[in-house]
C-alpha cells in the first residue's frame, strides 16, 4: 500500500470523512449497479476507490486520471484486482479506440473542464453505441449561486439546463437524479425486510405525505444513452446509502466537543479580556497620575526656567556693569601709571636739584666760585 496523495480540498480520498465521504460513495454504489459484466471506463478516476469498488461487479474497469503520481498510487493500492487497469491520460483525449466501452462513469469532473463539448464527444466517442454514461455535476444555482461561493478548482459549472443542451447534443435520452445529503430520521421494522416507503415531510408543524424529497439537488446525476431501452428502470426510487459505523454522527459528535471546547476558550479569552481591561484601566490611571505629575514637572520648570532668565538678564546686567567699571578702572591705571611716571621724573628732578643744592652747599663749591666769575667775564669780554 502506497501513501495516499494529499487533500487539495477538491479531490477525494477514502479517509476523507462528513458529507463528501457519503457523496461519492453513494455515487459509486448507484454506477456499482449498472456495471455488471460491462467494460467500464471510469474517467477522472482520482485514487481508484471507485473504480475498484466498480470492478467487483464488472467484466473490465479502466480508470483514466491526469496526475501520473495519483494512478501509480492507484495501480499500488488496487493492482491486485485482476480486472482493473489506470492509464494517465487527459479526459479530453482518451487513448482508446471508438467503441470501446459499455459504461462510462464521470463523477464531479465536467466543472473541471474548459472545453465541455469536446469531452462529451469524447466520451461519446468511446462508448458503443448502446453505451451509458452516468455523469454528475453541481448544481450551481444551488452549489454556488445560493451560498454566495466560489470553488477555486472549478472552471466552469453548469445550471441544469445548461447541462441538460450540453448531454443532450451527443444523448437523446435522458435519465435524471438529484442527490442531496439530508438529515432524517428513519423508522422500520426491526428484523423484517421494508417492503414500502413513506416519505413524510414537516412544513411548519404540518406533516404531509410526500413521493419524494422536496429539496433542490446539490448534485445532479444524468443516466445517458443514445438507446433508450438502455436507460436503468430501477432507478425511480429513493436511495439512501448509509454506513455501519455512523461517521456522519462522529463527525458531528467531534464537531460538538470541538464548539463545546470552542466555548470554554472563549469564556477564557473572555475572562482574559475583562482582566487585560482591568490592567489597562490601572494602568491608564497611572498613566494619568504620571501626566498630571509631568505637568506639575512641566510647570515648575517652566518657572524655574522663567528664574533662570530673570538671574540670566540681571547677571548680564551686572556683567556689562562689572566690564564698564573694568574699562575705568583699566584707565585709571593708565592714569596713574602717567602718574607715576611723572611722579618719578619730578623725584628725579628733585633729587638732581638736591643734589645741586648741596653742592652749592658745600665748601667745594664756594671755593670754585672766584674761578667761576672770572670765567664768565672771560667770556663776556671776548
Amino acid at each position: 500500500m502506497s501513501k495516499s496523495p494529499s487533500f487539495t480540498g477538491e479531490r477525494f480520498l477514502p479517509e476523507c470523512s462528513g458529507e463528501i465521504w457519503y457523496e461519492h460513495w453513494h455515487r459509486y454504489a448507484l454506477a456499482r449497479q449498472l456495471s455488471q459484466h460491462c467494460t467500464v471506463l471510469d474517467v477522472a478516476c482520482g485514487e481508484g476507490y471507485g473504480a475498484a469498488m466498480v470492478a467487483n461487479t464488472a467484466y473490465k474497469v479502466v480508470g483514466v486520471d491526469l496526475s501520473a503520481d495519483v494512478i501509480q498510487h492507484a495501480k499500488n493500492n488496487y493492482g491486485h484486482h485482476t480486472n482493473l487497469q489506470f492509464v494517465t491520460a487527459s479526459c479530453e483525449c482518451l487513448p482508446f479506440s471508438d467503441a470501446s466501452f459499455d459504461l462510462a462513469i464521470s463523477f464531479e469532473t465536467i466543472e473541471h473542464i474548459e472545453q465541455q463539448k469536446e469531452f462529451i464527444s469524447e466520451l461519446t466517442r468511446v462508448l458503443r453505441p448502446d453505451g451509458i454514461l452516468i455523469l454528475s455535476s453541481p448544481n450551481k444555482r444551488l452549489y454556488s449561486d445560493a451560498h454566495d461561493y466560489h470553488n477555486e478548482f472549478h472552471v466552469r459549472e453548469l445550471y441544469r439546463n445548461e447541462l441538460e443542451e450540453l448531454l443532450h447534443v451527443s444523448f437523446p435520452h435522458i435519465f435524471w437524479l438529484g442527490q442531496k445529503l439530508l438529515f432524517h430520521s428513519a423508522i422500520w421494522p426491526e428484523n423484517q425486510a421494508c417492503t414500502t416507503a413513506e416519505y413524510l415531510v414537516n412544513d411548519n408543524q404540518q406533516v404531509t405525505v410526500a413521493s419524494q424529497p422536496s429539496v433542490e439537488p446539490m448534485y445532479y446525476i444524468a443516466v445517458c444513452s443514445r438507446n433508450p431501452t438502455m436507460l436503468p428502470t430501477t432507478f425511480n426510487k429513493l436511495s439512501l446509502f448509509s454506513d455501519s459505523v455512523e461517521m456522519v454522527y462522529q463527525d458531528y459528535a467531534k464537531q460538538t466537543r470541538r464548539v463545546m471546547e470552542l466555548d470554554q476558550l472563549l469564556k477564557n479569552r473572555e475572562h482574559l479580556i475583562a482582566e487585560r481591561d482591568s490592567f489597562l484601566s490601572l494602568r491608564t490611571q497611572q498613566m494619568e497620575e504620571c501626566e498630571h505629575l509631568i505637568a506639575e514637572r512641566d510647570a515648575l520648570l517652566d518657572m524655574r526656567t522663567g528664574q533662570l532668565s530673570e538671574r540670566t538678564e540681571k547677571l548680564n546686567v551686572c556683567t556689562e556693569q562689572l566690564n564698564a567699571r573694568t574699562e575705568e578702572i583699566i584707565k585709571l591705571n593708565t592714569l596713574l601709571t602717567l602718574r607715576n611716571e611723572q611722579i618719578a621724573e619730578q623725584e628725579h628732578l628733585n633729587v638732581a636739584l638736591n643734589q645741586q643744592i648741596d653742592y652749592r652747599a658745600s665748601v667745594t663749591w664756594w671755593l670754585k666760585a672766584p674761578l667761576r666769575f672770572i670765567t664768565r667775564a672771560i667770556k663776556g669780554n671776548s
